[in-house]
């Protein structure tokens, strides 16, 4: 018996199948170009890309019998589909640049603290419901032919026949959810121009919702027999995939974004977290929530492999090797006198400022290239190490942190995460979106007796990196250097 996680990006659709012990039995992965985020993602260009892994998948493990699938997914992004389920345009992806200003008309209509208390959200345009609003007054006319609003699982889910569900964890970041009850907030809804008749019904994340139908089973290359159940945000089934099934225990996911995501029993939901943006959403390890840390470090990485490590790139493609095993092959062992500020699409959390850009301070004509380098990687960690002191400041609990995606395959990495973050870091490796997708599948339909019995069969922790006192010292001086800098240059002083 086996079990199915997706995972659903906005540029890439992944899954995996597992054995009821968390063994791997077969993964695949498409990546689409989701254009620019103002043109969005065709829904049929989802769909094909969810075929072909399926078809992959099979092909890998054909005599793998898949008990169960959940759906992991990037949150806010969402759909208008007609009467018949057909889908009006693209998905409005949850950086396309729009609702701005409806984003402050709620803000005004609702109050920022009143948003922040019922929904576990700093108001933003990224959201959902701004977005919607904002079509409603630029785009009367796919407006108006929208009988239903969907996100990705529940657009997933409605096309298979299952039915028109969405997890409560992917729900919560809609900014339209009620983090506390579950329900989709009746004056947000209506402030947006739509109600809940319009929206899937959100049910717990691990719930069983049924089977596909039979065309969309064959069409997908699926058996008959498969149980959908609830996943949730991808941060919330990385979390879990990842082994975030208790309160401490804080998850590093290194993708586009770098986002820590610190699993609570009880909402920080005090003027000094809105003053921060932390959000906090519903986890899918019900009844915990999660708040959120979260900047745009991938993007500063990629800038820095694809520009500044054009020489690299030959020499990987040659010697068949991720270009980021060559850049970070030979950083100095020492801190750099160099400060780069990874804002390179404005910042993420606690500034959340999107005019914000990157910065490199302290080059000279004796800087290295593998200087250079380590003072990227030194940035994005700084920044996010930051965000973590001002978590604790606010009374979350952190304890030690689990790593996954690209970054936890750096050694060096993890060990200047340790240094910075000054706590234990431990290496998980896999995909941790499509683990905790499955894991949740597993419980969903009784494979596993609670999310920590999944976690204790899926979950196989890699190498362990403490902090070294002399290099947390030297990193704690940087630290302070940094954000007196960034106070300088951005304005920024800690909330």
């Amino acid at each position: 018996m086996a079990l199915l996680g997706i995972d659903v990006g906005s540029t890439a659709l992944k899954a995996t199948l597992y054995a009821f012990d968390g063994d791997r039995l077969a993964g695949a992965s498409l990546e689409y170009s989701a254009a620019k985020s103002g043109d969005g993602l065709p829904a049929e260009t989802l769909w094909r890309a969810l075929s072909d892994v399926i078809h992959r998948l099979r092909a890998a493990a054909p005599t793998a019998e898949i008990r169960a699938a959940a759906i992991s997914s990037h949150g806010e992004s969402f759909v208008l589909v007609d009467r018949a389920g057909r889908a009006i345009g693209p998905f409005v992806l949850n950086t396309a640049p729009i609702a701005v200003d409806e984003a402050a008309a709620f803000a005004d209509r609702f109050g920022k603290a009143e948003i922040f208390r019922r929904t576990g959200l700093p108001v933003h345009s990224m959201y959902t419901l701004p977005k919607i609003a904002w079509l409603r007054a630029n785009r009367p006319d796919i407006f108006d032919g929208a009988d239903r609003f969907l996100c990705v699982e529940d657009y997933i889910l409605t096309r298979l026949g299952v039915g028109s569900f969405i997890s409560a964890s992917l729900a919560s970041r809609t900014m339209a959810l009620d983090l506390q009850s579950c329900a989709w907030i009746d004056d947000h809804l209506a402030f947006a121009g739509i109600t809940k008749a319009q929206l899937a019904t959100p049910v717990a994340s691990g719930t069983p919702v049924g089977r596909a139908a039979p065309g969309a089973c064959d069409e997908l290359g699926l058996p008959h027999g498969v149980e959908w159940v609830t996943g949730g945000h991808d941060q919330g089934c990385c979390s879990l995939g990842a082994g975030g099934v208790a309160e401490g225990i804080a998850v590093d996911g290194t993708g586009t974004f770098e986002c820590v995501s610190i699993p609570v029993r009880d909402a920080v939901l005090t003027p000094a977290a809105l003053g921060c943006n932390f959000p906090t959403e519903r986890h899918t390890v019900t009844p915990l929530k999660l708040t959120l840390s979260y900047i745009a470090g991938g993007v500063a990485l990629k800038w820095f492999r694809d520009v500044a490590s054009r020489h690299i790139l030959d020499l990987a493609a040659a010697k068949g090797v991720d270009p980021y095993e060559l850049i970070l092959a030979d950083l100095p062992e020492e801190p750099t006198g160099l400060l780069m500020f990874p804002h390179f699409i404005g910042t993420g959390t606690p500034w959340l400022d999107a005019r914000a850009r990157g910065a490199v301070v302290g080059i000279d004509a004796a800087t290295t290239y593998e200087e250079f380098a380590k003072a990227a990687i030194e940035g994005i960690t700084l920044e996010m190490g930051w965000n973590l002191d001002l978590q604790a400041s606010i009374g979350t609990e952190i304890g030690r942190i689990h790593a996954v995606g690209g970054g936890a395959r750096s050694d060096r990495w993890l060990q200047m995460k340790a240094d910075i973050f000054d706590r234990e870091v431990i290496a998980v490796p896999g995909e941790a979106s499509c683990a905790g997708a499955a894991m949740g599948a597993g419980v969903g339909v009784s494979a596993f007796g609670s999310h920590a019995e999944a976690a204790a069969a899926f979950v196989r922790e890699g190498k362990a990196f403490t902090p070294r006192p002399r290099q947390v010292a030297a990193y704690r001086e940087k630290a302070a250097h940094y954000r007196d800098v960034a106070g300088r240059l951005y304005g920024f002083v800690a909330p």
